[in-house]
């Protein structure tokens, strides 16, 4: 229902556009002034405005009948369609045919009248005419929609075709599209329209919106991977970069998806995180290396700490020293309670500086002061300092949240150093 409402609809906006034709006006019918028609217009548009359309209706037919300007008919019969008032429409209809047989508006409103009158016959005879005799995009565009109202499939597909041709106009082709996918099964047909006309004429947003609607529907990958990369070369959006890597991401190429992020040579922080995610964390570091140097942002020297620390094969003394430094110059500039726990289970497991790791632990617990992973850093920090009771209590917390490996490992030590003590 919703769908046969917009057709309508579009067919009284192509029924209203660019209709008057005075070109074709007969030579017997001369407008002619009257006295009172500066008057009357101001009383016809009021009621017009307040929604009083009969009002308005008597005032434009007074108009008409006294200055024989078929513009005031054409408003009559516009306001007559408007309150769907199909009686007088048909009278006024006629009063237009007769005068104005050349005129494509009233020949437009023959064929619409037709179809509110359900005549779909006499509808389609109207429609091949006019398109027989006024050869015209917007024709061939509004015989379209007729037939498509009719459910005269092939024969609308015909004529948006025809006027596709004329002007390679997007929204007809939408419907041609519409036609070959949601109604006659020719879906191939459909993307192959789409697909051409994106080669031919660019990857506009309404074309390549409506190869995406097809593309998901049918489960495509490859069909949407293509169609945003079009619209991210033509757009340089980052919203279709995410869009790409997501697709990889589902289609488990996060490879492809680093080699698309290296060729377009933007967004490095994305690129920087798929390494992370495949635990690349050399290449991780590199790039928050570069962007540490572009930005002088801290949060990435904080970033550089973490990817050192975890992708080192040997951990020594100079590289765990290396690696704190980065730490303290970066929570310097950023409060990340990331970066304070990092360097505080630094300090603690390392044994380099176990009080100052406690404190700076608890200054991510006040940041975020329920992370299992903050307060198993604080309770190895009091087990260090051989607070063992202390440490328990805390781990007693932690592993209601997790069971992590070195969780478990934690509370084990905790519990070995509880039985020494006993």
């Amino acid at each position: 229902m919703y769908r046969y409402s917009l057709i309508i609809f579009v067919l009284l906006a192509l029924l209203f556009s660019g209709c008057s034709v005075k070109s074709v006006k007969p030579h017997n019918i001369v407008t002619k002034p009257y006295k009172y028609e500066d008057k009357y217009i101001l009383f016809a548009l009021s009621y017009e405005q307040n929604h009083e359309y009969n009002k308005a209706i008597q005032y434009y037919e007074k108009l008409y009948n006294n200055t024989k300007n078929i513009e005031y008919l054409e408003e009559v019969i516009k306001l007559c369609i408007d309150i769907k008032d199909y009686k007088s429409l048909g009278k006024y209809l006629k009063i237009g045919l007769k005068n104005y047989p050349k005129n494509v508006f009233f020949k437009r409103v023959q064929i619409q009248y037709c179809i509110f009158a359900k005549d779909y016959k006499k509808a389609s005879e109207l429609s091949l005419k006019l398109t027989n005799e006024y050869k015209t995009e917007k024709n061939y565009e509004f015989a379209g929609y007729a037939f498509l109202v009719m459910k005269k499939y092939s024969l609308a597909l015909k004529f948006f075709e025809r006027a596709y041709g004329i002007g390679f106009n997007e929204d007809i082709l939408n419907n041609i599209a519409d036609i070959l996918y949601s109604y006659l099964d020719r879906k191939d047909d459909a993307v192959a329209y789409l697909e051409t006309h994106v080669r031919l004429k660019g990857c506009s947003k309404k074309i390549c919106y409506k190869l995406l609607n097809i593309y998901a529907r049918e489960k495509d990958i490859n069909g949407l991977l293509s169609i945003y990369k079009r619209l991210y070369n033509h757009t340089h959006k980052k919203e279709y970069v995410e869009k790409i890597i997501n697709l990889y991401i589902y289609q488990g190429e996060k490879k492809n998806a680093i080699v698309f992020l290296k060729k377009c040579g933007c967004y490095k922080d994305m690129l920087m995180n798929m390494y992370l995610s495949m635990n690349d964390f050399a290449n991780a570091y590199k790039i928050a290396k570069e962007l540490f140097e572009e930005t002088n942002n801290f949060k990435y020297l904080g970033k550089m700490a973490i990817y050192q620390f975890e992708g080192a094969k040997v951990k020594d003394k100079k590289l765990i020293k290396s690696i704190a430094d980065k730490f303290a110059r970066a929570i310097k500039k950023v409060k990340d309670p990331m970066y304070l726990n990092y360097y505080g289970y630094l300090l603690i497991d390392y044994d380099m500086n176990v009080k100052k790791g406690i404190k700076l632990v608890k200054e991510a617990l006040k940041i975020e002061p329920n992370s299992p992973y903050y307060l198993d850093s604080l309770a190895w920090g009091y087990y260090k300092l051989g607070k063992c009771k202390k440490a328990k209590k805390i781990m007693q917390k932690v592993l209601k949240m997790s069971q992590d490996k070195e969780v478990l490992n934690h509370e084990k030590m905790i519990q070995k150093c509880i039985k020494e003590e006993k």
